[in-house]
């Protein structure tokens, strides 16, 4: 679940305080990741599949108010944040 990175959100990032850094670290699920999907880069968290939605909405806060305290001056609207698949499930064959 995240936002697609812009040259203008990958410029706040560049230039937010170091105390904002700790929001990233690799591999961890408490903290931002960045992925590249296809040809663009997301910023958010990495969401275990079966996820309920209230999981989902504490996320989707998660996220935004991490991303506002790292870059406050960056807006983005409510529809930016997207749920992105990262591997696709095997094909099941039914009898």
């Amino acid at each position: 679940m995240g936002i697609k990175t812009s040259d203008k959100l990958r410029d706040e990032l560049d230039s937010s305080k170091t105390s904002m850094k700790p929001f990233f670290k690799e591999n961890n699920p408490e903290y931002l990741q960045i992925r590249q999907i296809n040809d663009d880069e997301y910023i958010g968290k990495v969401v275990k599949s079966g996820a309920s939605f209230e999981d989902l909405n504490n996320i989707l806060m998660n996220v935004k108010t991490m991303l506002k305290m790292i870059c406050p001056k960056f807006f983005f609207a409510d529809d930016a944040v997207k749920i992105m698949a990262l591997s696709a499930m095997p094909s099941r064959n039914y009898y």
